[in-house]
């Protein structure tokens, strides 16, 4: 999308608003500009007048009183309708912005951290926003006033109004040079904004690490750095506000004073009437005010048009061409209860690295529990961001049922694979709300969220708890340890079936007699669904029906934990060094 088709999608988005907006403004500028006629005409009977003539002023003043008002009434229906598109425009751009994330590949999130998306989301818009709403509004005023006012002092007097023009032309010459500057500055000022704005999420992500190894004084350092280089490009932004853009203000009154002094002349001369001076100032005050305006709406428009540059950073992503194609729902109906197979599945993050995962092939057909076991390295998270489509999986080499994975939407299949990650991102909103995120349309009950709680072994903490379900667990979980995090995660995956269940080392913050309930109890509970276990504990994958041990990308061993232990020396090992760990530290 070019800037202007961005622009002409939300120009037609707001037309009507705009049109009215458009209407009322003219309006508005008309009733301004014959005002000042009338005064004139009754000025102009003050010499020398009569009966006659009186009655005539009152006339010309009840005119004046009644347009005036009418000049109220449509400022005020010009300003709704101009500035309503600003923020009907903010919605709308932020809803095709969260649904475009939301649908873009890992590969996109890996290129910018989440403070520079929050920063556009936020920041960005609200310069979209003043040009749609305040921006355009000014826009319509001032063409419409340059274009009538002048008219209006031409009528009175071609000489002076050319007078007039003079120290206008000049001030659009320095002005043009002021905006020019501001431009790149306006970019300069986003592009640290966004870094800046990455940089705090860093350091609050991190914030229980910066206390314990007493990092502070760094992040403030660091963070000084950021806003002092963020201050100098605003200060430079306003210094070109200060001495530029009030030229246009210095030219209006340079206007009046050609007006005062060449209009009593004139008056001198008797070229011109008293109304006709008052007249013309009033004109002058009148076109001081778009023209004063002309500089916030250069300010305005620059920052809309950055704006508009940063969006398009998520906007003209490219979302895979698969993505953009749902199945039909017969078609996905067919394929639930199919198995999960792969078949000599090779991965490497980029072709010139080793690959971390070489020659990987095994099945998990309905109902069937599949542990994984491996030391750091061994590739067991790749082979999950695999499994789920997270990563860009090669062609031929994970399958649901007879389909390629590759051939589905992300989003179509993850309506049959559900992965619980290591690291649970829970939301600063109460227990149940937390278990019930993502459940889709159906109706949700208590009792449904009690049963996953209690199969999650997370309901006994729950009911210690004050506000027991309603609990507040804070961002990211904070009011939680970490074992509670963990089971909070498992509940919400439970509470929504799928085919297959895959549990990335989920349990590492739990005891060993907690693990052991939660896995008795997910299986006594998923007898026709697969599960994926991806652990570093022999003890979670005891109850498996088989087990891979990967070792440096590859399977080293398939079978049972009894086979396993007959077969398979490292997994022997690992499991008598934990037996070993575990009896001695028993709680």
């Amino acid at each position: 999308m070019t800037k202007t088709q961005f622009i002409a999608y939300f120009l037609r988005l707001n037309r009507t608003s705009y049109l009215l907006a458009i209407f009322f403004i003219f309006l508005v500028n008309w009733l301004q500009v014959e005002i000042p006629r009338y005064i004139q005409l009754a000025i102009d009977l003050l010499d020398g007048i009569s009966s006659e003539g009186y009655g005539q002023m009152q006339y010309y003043v009840s005119i004046v009183v009644v347009m005036a008002i009418a000049m109220i009434i449509t400022r005020i229906l010009s300003r709704i309708y101009g500035l309503n598109p600003g923020r009907i425009t903010e919605a709308e751009l932020k809803n095709i912005l969260l649904k475009k994330l939301n649908r873009l590949p890992n590969e996109f999130h890996s290129q910018f951290a989440s403070g520079h998306l929050i920063s556009i989301v936020n920041n960005d818009l609200m310069g979209i926003r003043l040009m749609f709403g305040v921006g355009f509004l000014q826009l319509f005023n001032t063409l419409l006033a340059l274009s009538l006012t002048p008219l209006w002092m031409w009528r009175i007097s071609p000489e002076l109004t050319l007078y007039s023009v003079i120290p206008i032309i000049i001030a659009f010459v320095i002005f043009r040079i002021g905006f020019t500057k501001m431009k790149d500055l306006h970019m300069e000022h986003m592009r640290r904004l966004q870094k800046y704005s990455a940089e705090l999420m860093s350091y609050l992500s991190a914030i229980d690490l910066i206390k314990s190894q007493q990092m502070g004084a760094w992040v403030q350092t660091e963070t000084d750095a950021l806003n002092q280089k963020l201050l100098r490009c605003q200060m430079k932004l306003t210094r070109i506000q200060v001495f530029y853009m009030p030229v246009l203000d210095y030219a209006n009154s340079v206007m009046k004073i050609l007006i005062l002094g060449l209009g009593g002349y004139m008056l001198m001369q008797q070229e011109l009437t008293l109304g006709e001076i008052t007249a013309f100032l009033t004109y002058s005050v009148l076109l001081s005010i778009p023209l004063m305006a002309l500089g916030r709406i250069a300010t305005i428009y620059q920052r809309g048009m950055v704006g508009i540059t940063s969006c398009q950073t998520i906007l003209n992503a490219e979302v895979p061409e698969i993505d953009t194609q749902a199945l039909p729902e017969e078609t996905l109906n067919t394929l639930k209860g199919e198995a999960f197979s792969v078949r000599n599945l090779t991965y490497r993050y980029s072709q010139d690295d080793a690959p971390i995962l070489d020659g990987i092939s095994f099945d998990i057909p309905p109902g069937k529990k599949v542990g994984v076991l491996g030391s750091i390295g061994a590739g067991k998270t790749t082979l999950v961001n695999c499994l789920n489509h997270h990563l860009d999986v090669p062609s031929n080499s994970v399958f649901l049922g007879d389909r390629d994975i590759t051939s589905f939407s992300r989003n179509d299949l993850r309506r049959f694979v559900k992965t619980i990650t290591q690291d649970p991102y829970l939301f600063s909103a109460t227990i149940t709300e937390n278990v019930k995120f993502g459940s889709g349309s159906r109706t949700i009950g208590d009792d449904d969220v009690q049963g996953v709680l209690d199969l999650s072994q997370l309901a006994g903490d729950v009911e210690r708890f004050e506000q027991k379900a309603q609990t507040v667990v804070g961002e990211k979980g904070v009011m939680l340890s970490g074992g509670q995090k963990q089971r909070l995660s498992i509940a919400r995956a439970l509470l929504e079936p799928c085919d297959l269940l895959i549990m990335d080392n989920v349990l590492s913050a739990v005891d060993y007699e907690t693990e052991r309930k939660i896995l008795e109890g997910l299986f006594a509970r998923l007898d026709h669904q697969s599960v994926l276990v991806v652990s570093h504990r022999v003890n979670a994958l005891e109850y498996m029906d088989e087990i891979l041990v990967l070792s440096e990308g590859k399977v080293l061993a398939k079978g049972d934990h009894a086979t396993l232990l007959k077969t398979c020396d490292y997994y022997k090992e690992t499991w008598l060094l934990q037996q070993t760990e575990t009896e001695a530290n028993p709680c």
